[in-house]
C-alpha cells in the first residue's frame, strides 16, 4: 500500500478548480510513490469556501489558511490564492514543515520571491520541497498541472528538489522588474540582476 500525503489548498477561484482537477485526477493517470489525498481548501467565505470544498472535491474547509499548517494530516500546501498573497502563505508553511507547490508568478516583488527561495532553501535541508507551478499554455490548466503535481509528488518520494523550483519563480520574478523597469523609464535596456 502506497503512503498517503494530504494536501491543503488555499483558494478556489479558477486556478484553485484547475489545481484541484489535477489533484482529483493525478493518481489515476500516473503510477506514483505517494497517494494524494484532498483534505482541506481554505478560503475566507465559510459559505463559498464550504461550498467549493463540495464541488472541488476537498474532504473538509477551513476559513484561514493558517489552521492547514495546524493539521497533523496536511503535508502539502498548494498555493493558488492571490499573488500579494503567496510570500506570507509559503514562508509560513515552509516554516512548518509543509511542502509548498505555489502557483506562479511566484510573488509581486523580488524581495518577496527572494524571502521565498531563501525559506525554501533553508526548508530543503530539513527535507522539505517547494516548487512553482509554471502551467504549460496551450495544453489546458489542468492537464499541465497534472503533470506538475506527478513531478512534485515523485521529488517529495524521492528527497529531491522538484523543478522549477522557488529559485527559478526568483529569476523569473527579477526578469519581471527588469522589464517593469525598462517601461518606467522609456525602454531603457536594464540588465537583470542576480542571474
Amino acid at each position: 500500500m502506497r503512503p498517503v500525503i494530504g494536501v491543503g489548498m488555499v483558494g478556489y477561484a479558477f486556478m484553485g478548480r484547475a489545481h484541484s482537477q489535477a489533484w482529483r485526477s493525478v493518481d489515476a493517470f500516473f503510477d506514483l510513490p505517494l497517494r494524494p489525498s484532498m483534505v482541506a481548501v481554505a478560503g475566507r467565505s465559510a459559505e463559498a469556501t464550504a461550498q467549493a470544498a463540495e464541488k472541488l472535491g476537498w474532504a473538509g474547509a477551513e476559513t484561514d489558511w493558517k489552521r492547514l499548517l495546524d493539521r497533523d494530516d496536511v503535508q502539502i500546501v498548494d498555493i493558488c490564492s492571490p499573488g500579494d498573497s503567496h510570500a506570507e502563505i509559503a514562508v509560513a508553511a515552509l516554516a512548518a514543515g509543509k511542502h509548498v507547490i505555489c502557483e506562479k508568478p511566484l510573488a509581486n516583488t523580488v524581495a518577496e520571491a527572494e524571502a521565498m527561495a531563501a525559506a525554501a532553501k533553508e526548508a530543503a535541508a530539513r527535507g522539505v520541497r517547494s516548487m512553482v507551478g509554471f502551467n504549460y499554455r496551450g495544453l489546458g490548466y489542468e492537464h499541465a498541472f497534472v503533470h506538475e503535481t506527478k513531478d512534485f509528488l515523485e521529488a517529495i518520494a524521492a528527497g529531491t528538489d522538484p523543478t522549477p523550483s522557488f529559485e527559478d519563480g526568483l529569476r523569473v520574478q527579477r526578469v519581471l522588474a527588469a522589464v517593469e523597469q525598462s517601461a518606467a523609464e522609456d525602454s531603457r535596456f536594464i540588465t537583470v540582476e542576480g542571474s
